[in-house]
């Protein structure tokens, strides 16, 4: 006998089937950035409802010692707590009865699947708003913008990730911004020797952002002069509209980042969804819903290092 749980499992078959492929759909253009882009984000699953972490100093060099000197001893030190609250992300659309038994020209699946693409560009809005507000709200744990020329480190001192200006994208301010990230030091006033491997950049630097890396010839010179960012590094580029200026950010500012940096999105639940059947509404309606838990934060400036372009 065909039953109300049989019909409403078929019902969210359809519509699920509908909403994940469209939310899983990859548009696999090159370089197109998403939440999902680990070089980018740092992917960590939790599953509590905050995220607590310090900042650890680390430790200094290794000081020369005597055959039989006793080894010095460096105490390691944690500071500038930071505590991020899991966000909880949800909305729903509601679908008649006679339009789902109909479904005219395909029209609830359309709805689903808009439905499930603006799922995942909630995520990607959300996530890319770390490098929207990096230059201002976008804090670290010490309290000061993730891109900022006056980061305190805990074993004393200031250090810088911002560009100076100018700063317009160049293979010249390219240069630069290498240079400052492979100097960089750790909260211990140690420079690390940071690789850059992304280039991160709104929609209207993405063309010259390809040309400074993978021309064969350096892009913005009438020397014939090799290209060396196209071996030397191996850097790729990525871009994101929850980037540009018409979205909040900005349509000059970019960013370079190594491998051991800390922008991070931590997962507490991935998407779901659920289906409440028509039955038990007032309005012959299906209502289908979604949602995720997740959030996104930068701890620590190592790793990174930005420009505001101009």
């Amino acid at each position: 006998m065909f039953s109300e749980a049989l019909n409403l499992d078929i019902t969210r078959t359809a519509l699920d089937q509908v909403f994940f492929q469209n939310f899983e759909y990859d548009m696999n253009y090159p370089g197109v950035a998403t939440a999902n882009t680990s070089a980018i984000f740092k992917q960590i699953e939790t599953e509590h409802s905050a995220w607590i972490q310090s900042i650890n100093k680390g430790s200094g060099l290794f000081p020369i010692v005597g055959e039989t000197q006793t080894v010095p001893t460096q105490v390691p030190r944690v500071a500038n707590k930071q505590t991020n609250l899991i966000k909880d992300f949800a909305s729903s659309i509601e679908i008649s009865k006679d339009l789902f038994d109909d479904n005219m020209h395909g029209v609830w699946a359309k709805d689903v699947a808009d439905f499930a693409t603006v799922a995942r560009i909630t995520q990607d809005q959300y996530a890319f708003g770390i490098f929207r507000n990096a230059f201002t709200t976008t804090l670290t744990a010490d309290g000061v913008p993730f891109i900022s020329a006056s980061h305190p480190l805990i074993g004393g001192g200031i250090v810088s990730n911002l560009i100076p200006s100018p700063s317009q994208l160049s293979t010249n301010t390219f240069n630069q911004g290498i240079v400052l990230l492979r100097q960089q030091k750790n909260q211990a006033g140690v420079p690390m020797g940071n690789v850059p491997c992304v280039l991160l950049v709104p929609s209207a630097l993405f063309k010259q952002a390809i040309e400074i890396t993978e021309s064969a010839l350096l892009s913005d010179s009438n020397t014939n002069a090799i290209n060396v960012f196209r071996s030397a590094y191996g850097i790729t580029v990525y871009t994101s509209i929850f980037m540009d200026a018409n979205q909040g950010g900005s349509d000059t500012a970019w960013f370079l980042l190594a491998r051991n940096h800390g922008v991070t999105r931590v997962i507490r639940q991935g998407i779901q969804t659920a289906l409440r059947s028509w039955e038990y509404s007032n309005n012959r309606t299906y209502l289908y819903q979604a949602n995720f838990r997740e959030t996104t934060f930068v701890a620590d400036y190592g790793g990174a290092v930005g420009a505001l372009g101009y």
